[in-house]
């Protein structure tokens, strides 16, 4: 009985034992954990920064290098390594002041000499992915160690969303093949095609970094990269690296959306065609259900827009004039356009008895364009319209719109800057292929390049959308949204920005 009772309080005090272990390795201290989180890219050329080509580097990248300012998830310009921006009241300086405990990885401090080197750098080189950047910069000059003064060669008081290329030191003279950065990771090794090694740097600016080691395989393509997240061999991979087209994430996997500036929209053109005709213009934009576009041909990764100002701009909220889907409103317009209806045929005619019906070209390599064709077809024959939808290879599409060949098409641009629509929309833009040309657009648009202060863009937003509105010269549909999908032991407030989803990771925990 003795030896019976000695083993079972044996028993009970290993349990205990076993449950105080337990319980201290649930709280092992940070300082213990191991906190290495693991990426991926592609396989680059060179470590030149302003030169990176594949998102998946650039997002690398952004963990080492840093930009003046970032696009934060309102459509807001933060200060990274500027303090402030201060533009003139004819929009054509700017006065940049930087931070000033800002260090390279290398213990060098970093000063307006290194803004002014990465500017000439990229005006230098055309074939540079920020040359769009620096296009209205006339000139750069440090004024002192912690500013710089810019020169515009016209108006333009949005210049601080433009400034988000990275910085790069004016001392690095190896700059193809030496990291080196002001972010909060520095370089440690790279071993050519398999992984480049990353180590939080303790003198950041920004802090100090829970995850203090970053591991990024490099991979050769998309198919790879989702192999490689869904098998948990990397923590981390956005949606333009996942093959979503072919595999599903898992249900333990966390998705964080954030916004994009890639604009979609169907452009009509309005030389020669039934879209001459604003009031057409305007009744065709009205039938658009946006809303069941971005469900059923985006998944959900869009956000409803007409004209281009971001939805995601809370303090410059879309005017309601003609941005809604209201069918009964569109069919109102082309009645007073004189169009009537066949009863034969349920489409409209003119008084020629012409039917009111175009072609609509698009990528065929493109599928969310390609749904959206389908869906658009379903939607205007609801208002009477007829829409014959034409897929293109990708070379006979952009042919055809470089040349003016069409009656409408769907495409879509990544606006440089939130608050720059020139190039889509200005009579001389470059995509400017329908020719759109309206004397209250060019005032509008020259409003918001004339706007330096939050107060008067918030004005001169507000007049824009009204007169795109009103003369909807291309039928804006949506801004896409873009995900960043983390391993379900990444915990902590994730918050990916436009031009940088991991510009928090070291917040992570």
């Amino acid at each position: 009985m003795k030896s019976t009772r000695f083993i079972s309080v044996l028993l009970v005090l290993m349990l205990l034992l076993s449950g105080c272990t337990k319980g201290k390795q649930k709280n092992i201290t940070p300082q213990n954990q191991i906190k290495t989180v693991t990426l991926q890219m592609r396989q680059m050329d060179s470590f030149n920064p302003l030169f990176v080509t594949h998102s998946s580097v650039r997002d690398a990248f952004s963990l080492c290098y840093e930009p003046l300012f970032d696009i934060n998830n309102k459509i807001e310009a933060e200060g990274v390594l500027a303090r402030n921006i201060e533009v003139s009241d004819d929009c054509l300086s700017a006065i940049v002041t930087l931070k000033d405990s800002v260090l390279w990885h290398d213990g060098v401090k970093f000063t307006s000499a290194d803004v002014v080197h990465t500017i000439n750098l990229i005006q230098e080189n055309p074939s540079s992915e920020y040359s769009q950047c620096v296009k209205y910069i006339d000139s750069a000059v440090a004024i002192d160690p912690l500013s710089l003064k810019l020169s515009l060669s016209r108006p333009y008081g949005q210049i601080a969303y433009s400034l988000t290329f990275p910085i790069v030191a004016a001392h690095n003279s190896e700059l193809d093949t030496k990291v080196l950065g002001t972010g909060a990771y520095k370089f440690v090794k790279y071993t050519p095609a398999t992984t480049l090694s990353l180590a939080s740097y303790d003198k950041w600016h920004g802090g100090d970094a829970i995850y203090t080691n970053v591991e990024i395989n490099i991979i050769r393509d998309n198919i790879a990269a989702t192999t490689a997240f869904n098998e948990g061999i990397i923590n981390a991979v956005t949606d333009k690296v996942y093959d979503t087209q072919n595999s599903t994430p898992m249900k333990t996997t966390r998705i964080t959306s954030y916004p994009s500036m890639q604009y979609e929209y169907m452009a009509v053109n309005h030389k020669d065609s039934i879209f001459s005709s604003q009031t057409v213009r305007s009744a065709v934009s009205s039938a658009i259900d946006r809303t069941n576009i971005v469900q059923n041909c985006y998944m959900g990764n869009a956000m409803e827009a007409n004209a281009p100002i971001h939805p995601a701009a809370q303090d410059l909220a879309e005017s309601s004039i003609l941005s809604q889907y209201n069918l009964s409103g569109s069919s109102e317009m082309l009645f007073l356009e004189g169009y009537t209806i066949d009863e034969r045929t349920q489409l409209l005619t003119d008084k020629n008895k012409k039917k009111l019906s175009f072609t609509l070209l698009v990528n065929e390599d493109n599928p969310e364009r390609v749904k959206t064709a389908q869906l658009l077809t379903q939607q205007l024959f609801a208002a009477g319209i007829e829409v014959k939808v034409k897929e293109l290879a990708f070379e006979d599409y952009i042919s055809k719109i470089e040349s003016g060949n069409y009656e409408a098409y769907l495409g879509g641009i990544v606006l440089n800057n939130p608050y720059d629509y020139e190039i889509l929309l200005a009579k001389e833009g470059e995509l400017n292929s329908y020719s759109g040309n309206s004397d209250y657009m060019e005032l509008a648009l020259s409003a918001l390049c004339m706007s330096p202060t939050v107060d008067s863009l918030s004005d001169a937003a507000f007049n824009f959308e009204e007169v795109f509105l009103r003369e909807q010269p291309v039928c804006g549909l949506a801004f896409r949204t873009n995900t960043l999908m983390t391993s379900q032991n990444v915990l902590g407030k994730l918050m990916p920005t436009v031009n940088a989803p991991y510009r928090n990771l070291w917040r992570w925990s």
